[in-house]
């Protein structure tokens, strides 16, 4: 059974990964719950963490930016990054006497996606590709690691008393304490505020001149831009402007969405197609296999006067697609989801549960308040529903049916999967995603062989709120995921 409940309240939901010594953020960021104002985290106030009509209306606002065809719009944005990353490899690889380089993948991918999530999401050019001086960029990188990571015995321990601990006392810490990571979660946030703010500067007056683009800022419902008199600085863009004012999104919640998109919108998909590249790189027939279809994929669009693939084309590549549904099972970077019950309920079980008295249980009551922890890698490895070989890293069982075969009741948003959610609470830019991945993994198979080095045979999941590769003994190194690329030979028909 893919759900876990908790039957109590002391300890936080996220802290437990955490570790004192930074529960005191992350505790606050869990708190937004009753309310609290979380304008130094990174990540506030988004849509993720959220309830109720609050969540209803940054919903509303949000959504108009991340629908199928405003998503499907971008991706020549994403085929530019990934193109651009991907002569950066070139190059590399042309200047060594190896005709290979072994390249660290999330940090390569990291900023790829940072500049993808720049120039769809706020028409900004970041440059992280060519220049890894961006200040963001490098306050964003290894943040999760560093913040969440290998948290120690007695931190895992200690975190268990942050119930006891009066919330005015977990502010002034998170406010003014020293400790590293609370130092770094407390400083990455004032820049990623910064950036915000003047990035609506920008837009606002963009805006004003009649240049808005079609990035999701600007299609984020009737800007409209007013100035203050004061000083000459300018007032903020409003959101939503042409909704009733308790729709409208206030300066504070406007900056937290756009830090939110900023971090969660590149970090994910990083992850993500990080861990795609590993489990490629141990499977050469997949890649080569895969490679074949973006070959003649290719050579069907420059047949036709074309130079770049469009959404039709990338929709038109089964084995593509079912290498990208494959990943987003088999390797979900947000593993597990946290939710609270809002009034008393009754949770059915798909099977039965015998007790240690042999009493067999087939529901569970759930009261109100209860946290209750379902386990999304748990969800995409259940073998009623993908099949005896679910453990197994196989693109095969979304072609052969053994995936629409199995009788259930549809979860997620895609293919089935828990990886995105559903409802409601569903990631909101689960098409932006998986678009992206399509344009990267195009480019980076259609062009190189990938290959397991020495120090990616000792590649190790750590957990630390997404899923990151890290190398084992090496944690505080951050992200690492050391593959040789070389460049993929063409045969005479290609």
């Amino acid at each position: 059974m893919p759900f876990e409940t908790t039957l109590s309240y002391n300890m936080d939901p996220v802290s437990v990964a955490v570790g004192f010594v930074a529960v005191v953020i992350v505790h606050k960021v869990y708190r937004r719950y009753t309310r609290i104002s979380l304008a130094d985290v990174p990540g506030p106030e988004s849509a993720s963490f959220i309830m109720g009509d609050d969540h209803k209306r940054h919903r509303k606002v949000m959504l108009p930016g991340f629908g199928a065809p405003e998503s499907k719009a971008f991706l020549p944005i994403f085929q530019g990054c990934a193109e651009s990353m991907s002569n950066k490899w070139m190059d590399m690889i042309s200047n060594s006497k190896e005709e290979s380089a072994v390249f660290n993948i999330p940090k390569w991918l990291s900023r790829a996606t940072f500049d993808a999530i720049g120039e769809a999401a706020f028409d900004i050019r970041f440059g992280s590709i060519d220049n890894n001086e961006n200040e963001l960029g490098r306050a964003y990188g290894s943040m999760m690691t560093t913040l969440f990571a290998a948290p120690s015995v007695g931190q895992i321990f200690f975190q268990g008393l942050t119930t006891y601990i009066p919330l005015r006392i977990l502010e002034y810490f998170g406010n003014n304490g020293n400790n590293p990571r609370i130092v770094r979660m407390r400083e990455t946030g004032i820049i990623a505020t910064s950036v915000a703010k003047q990035m609506v500067e920008d837009k606002a007056e963009m805006l004003l001149q009649g240049k808005g683009s079609r990035d999701v800022f600007s299609l984020l419902g009737g800007f409209t831009t007013s100035f203050q008199s004061s000083k000459s600085d300018k007032s903020i863009v409003k959101a939503n402007m042409d909704a009733d004012a308790k729709a409208k999104l206030t300066d504070e919640e406007l900056f937290s969405q756009m830090r939110t998109i900023l971090f969660a919108g590149h970090e994910t998909t990083a992850n993500t197609l990080s861990w795609a590249l590993f489990e490629l790189a141990k499977r050469p027939e997949i890649q080569s296999r895969l490679r074949a279809e973006i070959r003649e994929t290719e050579a069907t669009v420059l047949a036709r006067g074309d130079t770049e693939f469009t959404m039709a084309d990338l929709d038109a590549m089964p084995y593509t697609t079912a290498v990208v549904k494959e990943v987003l099972r088999f390797c979900p970077v947000i593993y597990e989801v946290h939710r609270y019950a809002s009034q008393d309920d009754v949770l059915p079980l798909s099977q039965p549960i015998t007790a240690r008295s042999g009493k067999v249980i087939h529901q569970l009551p759930i009261p109100k308040g209860i946290r209750i922890v379902a386990s999304i890698a748990a969800y995409n490895r259940n073998k009623d529903l993908w099949g005896e070989d679910a453990h197994v890293f196989n693109p095969e069982r979304w072609l052969n049916g053994v995936a629409s075969d199995k009788k259930s009741t549809s979860v997620g948003v895609y293919a089935n999967l828990m990886t995105f959610l559903g409802g409601v609470r569903a990631c909101i830019g689960w098409r932006f995603a998986v678009i992206e991945m399509q344009a990267f993994m195009t480019e980076i198979f259609g062009k190189f062989e990938l290959a397991l080095t020495d120090k990616s045979e000792r590649v190790r999941r750590e957990a630390c709120l997404v899923m990151v590769p890290t190398v084992e003994g090496e944690v505080e190194h951050g992200p690492q995921l050391m593959l040789r690329v070389s460049v993929a030979p063409r045969t005479e028909k290609e």
